[in-house]
């Protein structure tokens, strides 16, 4: 039996769409269509959904569910993101005007864990191996992006096939000193810290949001090379990417593997850490970096173990869609088509 979903990954600026097919014989999740609309280009959330079914011919009050991934918190009624989005996002309301079918707007990382758990993973032009570790299919996983900001979700798939998925705030970390780095690791971590911290105007916490995402890479670049003053992320990749900037490279794996050894302890997933997110994919030589793997070893303890989760980037752009797919279909759908899942609580 083929059911069908309309999916949503919803960001700050743009919102890609797609229709999923979902066989209840096979488990196999399929994107049929897709499409890509800039919030910019539409004036209400009204039309942003005439747009987004017009796009992928299909009306979302006719497939079997609905799930939407955003950035920000879903109240039950609204999508809040104070100050980003351009008009009000009031979900609840628009769902019983439309005659929606069982419908959820969860967490915008939540659909990126999901899709781990899907034949999404066997494919090899999906994901990035960063180790032969096998996955074990039952073991918690955790999924992060690199992006405008740096956000995750943690996740465990039952025997039932039911799941369960964490509550996180992973990019808001802070950056401490790594227990076991070498010296000339530390002393360069410690001299980024105090520029930082010096830096005009910069009264946030120091986080590895701060380090990795957004601005992030421009505030390392300005520390390796302070004459050259203050580069857009844009134009500092563009030298990453070209090999003129090695020192803003090295230091930029490394803080992605100190974050991906702190998330190893924390979380001790078994199912792997799985790494995706604009800034991410535009970097992918950062994981070719030996300070990526120095990086998550600076964290000593437990090595052995670490060592055989999982350890990968996701590469693909479905990931999200397939992943809300997946969502849809375990939390959403069932085949007496009785909506139990109408408490839309952001999870």
């Amino acid at each position: 039996m083929i059911n069908t979903f309309f999916v949503w990954d919803l960001g700050a600026t743009k919102c890609s769409a797609g229709i999923i097919e979902h066989n209840s014989v096979s488990n196999s999740i399929t994107c049929k269509k897709k499409t890509t609309v800039k919030l910019a280009e539409t004036t209400s959330l009204e039309d942003l959904i005439s747009q987004l079914e017009e796009n992928l011919s299909s009306r979302m009050s006719e497939v079997n569910a609905i799930c939407i991934g955003a950035a920000g918190q879903y109240d039950g009624e609204t999508l809040l993101l104070e100050g980003v989005y351009p008009y009000p996002m009031p979900f609840a309301k628009i769902a019983k005007s439309h005659r929606w079918p069982s419908y959820a707007v969860i967490h915008d990382y939540a659909p990126i864990v999901c899709a781990t758990f899907t034949n999404y993973m066997s494919q090899p032009n999906n994901v990035l191996r960063l180790n032969n570790s096998p996955i074990d299919p039952r073991g918690r996983r955790l999924a992060f992006g690199i992006g405008t900001g740096l956000g995750g979700k943690d996740g465990v798939l039952f025997p039932d096939g039911s799941f369960w998925l964490g509550r996180n705030e992973i990019g808001h970390f802070g950056v401490t000193t790594p227990p076991m780095a070498t010296i000339e690791s530390l002393q360069r971590h410690n001299e980024l810290i105090h520029f930082l911290h010096s830096l005009q105007n910069f009264n946030h916490p120091i986080t590895f949001e701060k380090i990795l995402s957004g601005p992030g890479t421009s505030r390392l670049h300005q520390f390796f090379y302070p004459s050259q003053g203050i580069l857009s992320p844009e134009e500092v990749g563009i030298k990453l990417r070209d090999g003129k900037a090695p020192e803003v490279l090295d230091a930029f794996a490394w803080y992605i593997g100190l974050f991906v050894g702190s998330l190893q302890l924390i979380f001790m997933p078994e199912g792997g850490v799985w790494i995706t997110g604009g800034v991410a994919l535009n970097h992918l030589e950062a994981f070719e970096s030996p300070e990526f793997f120095a990086g998550i070893n600076a964290s000593p303890a437990y090595r052995l173990q670490r060592e055989n989760f999982p350890l990968g980037v996701l590469c693909n752009q479905e990931h999200a869609l397939i992943g809300c797919g997946y969502y849809a279909a375990k939390q959403l759908f069932k085949t007496n088509f009785q909506n139990f899942a109408q408490n839309n609580n952001y999870r």
